[in-house]
């Protein structure tokens, strides 16, 4: 439609950040947390990697937010990947529905939380899983539509091993369409597919610090995040690279805070896991 203003962004070929919730013996594990800031919009994305012997599963999660009163009027309107020629929509799709303070609080978490159980429902909905992860987390996620909440979307694709030979790294994509519906304004992002995932040894390991030294960690990151933010203000989004520099670390920190998060908070709960 002539009246629908597109605007494509930018193509975000990503660095990884390696995590581990749980180790598989035939399996490698990796996570990504990712905050674009659009001239209209932002969207927070995670990204979640499981490769095993049968191919790769790819999660993802999003969650689109507006300015001022457009706030809540943007939404994910699609998710796919594109693997050469060749586009790929969801094997399994739904929704879910966070607080304004909880992603506001811990957006890296949000995402984390999204993402939990990927590519291993044991019959479980979506709805189910991720009202379960976010509970659990004291994160606010509900399964269900509620007046005041914000919602995101959230996928899972199970791409078989020839297939995921097959992606090229710089070239083959997650595609996100994120919408306002109501001024007719769609926004794209590209986020680059990984296809070597990151060494199963190399994780963020919390597991050796107690409740007092996780929330301490995670003060010192907010801190650090804050700092970086206040950097980044000098620098204008798409015309500095000094502000993608930053982003990057800043993306990287919010990672590792949402996941020192769910450390903590299963550590106050006296749980060893979800």
């Amino acid at each position: 439609m002539s009246d629908i203003k597109t605007k494509l962004k930018r193509i975000a070929f990503l660095s990884a950040v390696t995590i581990f919730t749980g180790q598989l013996i035939f399996a490698q594990d990796e996570t990504e947390y990712k905050k674009f800031k659009l001239e209209d919009a932002s969207c927070d994305v995670g990204i979640r990697y499981i490769k095993t012997q049968e191919g790769l599963t790819v999660g993802v999660s999003a969650i689109a937010t507006g300015k001022g009163a457009e706030f809540r009027k943007w939404k994910i309107s699609d998710i796919k990947l594109r693997i050469g020629d060749s586009r790929f929509r969801p094997d399994k799709d739904g929704k879910f529905y966070v607080t304004e303070e909880s992603l506001f609080r811990v957006p890296g978490a949000i995402a984390i939380a999204a993402l939990a159980a990927v590519g291993d429902y044991s019959g479980a909905s979506f709805e189910t899983t991720v009202s379960r992860v976010g509970v659990a987390l004291g994160m606010g996620i509900i399964a269900l539509q509620a007046k005041g909440e914000i919602g995101g979307a959230r996928c899972v694709f199970y791409i078989p091993e020839g297939t995921a030979e097959k992606i090229v790294e710089g070239r083959d994509s997650i595609d996100i369409v994120i919408e306002n519906e109501d001024q007719h304004l769609k926004d794209e992002i590209k986020i680059g597919l990984l296809k070597n995932i990151g060494d199963p040894a190399k994780k963020y390991d919390f597991g050796h610090m107690n409740a007092g030294e996780l929330s301490d960690r995670m003060d010192n990151l907010k801190n650090e995040i804050v700092a970086l933010e206040r950097e980044q203000s000098a620098y204008k989004y798409g015309q500095d690279p000094e502000y993608d520099a930053i982003q990057k670390k800043i993306e990287k920190a919010e990672t590792e805070r949402g996941i020192a998060y769910k450390v903590w908070f299963e550590k106050q709960d006296g749980r060893n896991k979800i």
